[in-house]
């Protein structure tokens, strides 16, 4: 019978926490007319004070703050200052309920196009993958950061990889990937990471399409080698080799690689470049980064 009432009571508590917070959510907007709604964010308590506070409500509080994160983050104008507040909101609700996916997603795209807090959104992406290991969006969306925001391709790749891997992963990610890794001077681990999916893959079409890209990886990666086999020559000889054969024939190479795809590896001693017959535009990333 003490437990029934216990239950009860408890059950009332938390009726008197949702009312209550309704009723407060009201009142402050009747109270601070004309103040920004970043501002009541500077009032709010630390995560482990809410905790105790909402009762088992975990859920019920988060969703509360979730709506006036998504009315500040709908400001006209998001100065860096309301973007540090809404990042606090945003760490404080997560705390509250640690598989709010959505709040990882929307806060790590908002505080790096909203206002540029870069090193926030790092920090709630990878709370998000620590709480959610099999969502795929947070480490891509990390990986975007490190591309855009840092200039990092070595740590864009490794994110972009490991959504790569995930469940429910779209193809793209794995291309994508790729193109980073090369672009990081690590085309090995591009070749390894579609060598991989590649031996996962049920799929026969998606078979057929990672079969492409491990080609395309291990072009990237032989023209790489090609490349520095013929910076190491001319460190050694002080001029340019006249075809490939003289990497091997002095002993720069132990043998030329072969083009995957059939064609050959074709060296212009002219203009210096490396390139292949079947492989026509070279695995490269494209796109304006952030000027830090």
């Amino acid at each position: 019978m003490t437990l029934i009432i216990r239950q009860m009571a408890l059950a009332a508590l938390g009726l008197v926490f949702v009312v209550g917070s309704y009723f407060l959510h009201v009142r402050l907007d009747q109270l601070q007319e004309g103040v920004t709604k970043i501002q009541r964010f500077m009032f709010l308590p630390q995560a482990q004070v809410l905790r105790v506070a909402s009762l088992g409500y975990h859920g019920v509080a988060a969703d509360f703050l979730w709506i006036q994160a998504i009315q500040a983050m709908g400001e006209k104008k998001v100065t860096e200052e309301a973007g540090r507040w809404i990042y606090r909101v945003l760490d404080i609700l997560t705390t509250l309920d640690p598989k709010f996916v959505r709040a990882y997603e929307a806060g790590g795209l908002a505080l790096c196009t909203l206002v540029v807090l870069p090193e926030e959104s790092n920090a709630l992406l990878e709370k998000g993958m620590k709480h959610n290991p099999d969502v795929w969006q947070l480490p891509f969306y990390l990986g975007i950061n490190y591309y855009f925001e840092f200039g990092d391709d070595a740590k864009a790749a490794e994110y972009v990889a490991r959504a790569a891997r995930l469940p429910a992963a779209p193809t793209y990610l794995s291309g994508l990937a790729a193109r980073l890794y090369v672009s990081a001077k690590a085309p090995q681990n591009a070749v390894e990471l579609m060598a991989s999916l590649y031996e996962q893959a049920a799929d026969g079409e998606v078979r057929h399409v990672l079969e492409q890209r491990l080609k395309e990886a291990i072009v990237a990666r032989d023209l790489q080698v090609l490349e520095e086999a013929i910076r190491r020559y001319r460190d050694r000889y002080s001029k340019q080799p006249g075809q490939l054969e003289d990497l091997v024939a002095q002993g720069i190479l132990n043998a030329l690689p072969r083009d995957p795809f059939g064609g050959q590896y074709l060296y212009d001693s002219s203009t210096q470049v490396v390139s292949s017959s079947s492989v026509k535009e070279r695995m490269a990333m494209k796109g304006n980064r952030r000027q830090r």
